[in-house]
């Protein structure tokens, strides 16, 4: 019996984790919607591949530095396009 009940234990905390994952996964807003599915299906599909990804999204997370480039510098020649300006002074 304490068989059983050591692999549905295991069998339960995979499953939270899993759960847990795909809720950061889909609350992130790094992925779109195809990368979504196929993240989902992963974690779910491939036992403790939910370790990988949240160890991913945990490095996105606090890494702190912006996902675009020119954002971090505005010195950039798109930076002026990505705050809606020309650059050119009238």
């Amino acid at each position: 019996m304490s068989l059983w009940f050591g692999i549905a234990l295991v069998g339960g905390v995979l499953a939270l984790l899993n759960a847990r994952g795909t809720l950061r996964i889909w609350r992130s807003g790094v992925y779109e919607r195809g990368q979504l599915l196929a993240q989902t299906a992963l974690i779910w599909v491939i036992p403790g591949s939910v370790f990988a990804v949240l160890s991913l999204l945990r490095d996105d997370g606090r890494s702190g530095k912006p996902s675009d480039s020119t954002a971090a510098n505005p010195e950039t020649p798109n930076a002026d396009a990505m705050n809606g300006t020309t650059g050119h002074t009238p």
